[in-house]
């Protein structure tokens, strides 16, 4: 009697991101535990040689191959609202099959695989009522994916997820002939729209457990900086899959340097050779 054949593991798919501007160590770090989990990592961009000489484990390619002119995307590059154009990149990323999307401030504690039996979705609670953005895939041709784009590339844009002051201030500018919102950085187009179309359409079930992605929230972003990397580590569980290490956070609170070498991240930067 023959034993069954040993099945080899599918191949990672490969993790896609959006950077524009100065490389950082953090950023490094990032990038470094995306390949050593033993993913290929296609960075985007509309500063290609610049990023290239940046020396990043990466492939790099033209952002403009997935995203053509969009207005509502446009108006937030215009704006220099990089954060809410980066929603539209991570969309059209998806769109086109391209990889599963990671901000490029995780660092990874293992390999980020999708689902079995035909679940490629992959989101992760940020607290009980929000799933966050920043690690993103859903099939291609999915509702979801579908929904969501068409909401946010409408013009004129509505905002069914946002709150009711917002909604009421939009349709008043719709009917007053405003094609394009006056504060569009309100409209709350990420993880507030991403959650309202994931229940809208039945797929909480998906959600990974906030320890997954989220093991600490933004306030708790400088304890991974921290010498004493004890309250960090009492954060991330064996379920934890990438830690967010909330880069706005730590730079908005003056801790934009490289971290302790005994902090949390000092030790990741040690490990991955940053």
């Amino acid at each position: 009697m023959h034993a069954p054949p040993h099945r080899l593991p599918a191949p990672l798919p490969p993790i896609v991101t959006y950077w524009e501007g100065p490389v950082s160590w953090l950023e490094r770090l990032s990038a470094a535990s995306i390949v050593a989990a033993g993913h290929e990592l296609r960075i985007y961009t509309h500063t290609i040689a610049d990023l290239r000489a940046q020396g990043l484990p990466a492939s790099v390619h033209d952002v403009r191959e997935i995203l053509g002119p969009n207005p509502m995307a446009d108006l937030y590059r215009a704006r220099r609202s990089y954060a809410f154009y980066t929603d539209y990149v991570r969309l059209a990323l998806l769109r086109n099959g391209r990889g599963i999307w990671s901000d490029l401030d995780f660092v990874f504690r293992q390999p980020l695989r999708t689902g079995t039996e035909g679940d490629d979705y992959v989101f992760g609670w940020l607290n009980p009522n929000r799933i966050n953005n920043a690690i993103l895939h859903a099939p291609a041709q999915s509702e979801l994916i579908a929904r969501y784009w068409e909401a946010i590339t409408r013009v004129p844009i509505r905002t069914p997820w946002a709150t009711g002051h917002i909604r009421v201030k939009r349709s008043l500018e719709i009917l007053a002939g405003r094609r394009f919102p006056i504060h569009p950085e309100r409209l709350a187009i990420g993880p507030r729209a991403l959650t309202y179309f994931i229940r809208r359409l039945g797929l909480t079930q998906h959600a990974r457990a906030k320890p997954a992605f989220y093991p600490l929230d933004d306030d708790e972003a400088h304890l991974l900086t921290q010498p004493d990397d004890a309250p960090a580590r009492a954060r991330i569980t064996a379920e934890t899959v990438a830690v967010h290490a909330w880069r706005g956070k730590l730079w908005s609170i003056g801790q934009s340097a490289p971290p302790a070498p005994a902090s949390w991240l000092g030790q990741r930067r040690r490990e991955f050779g940053v």
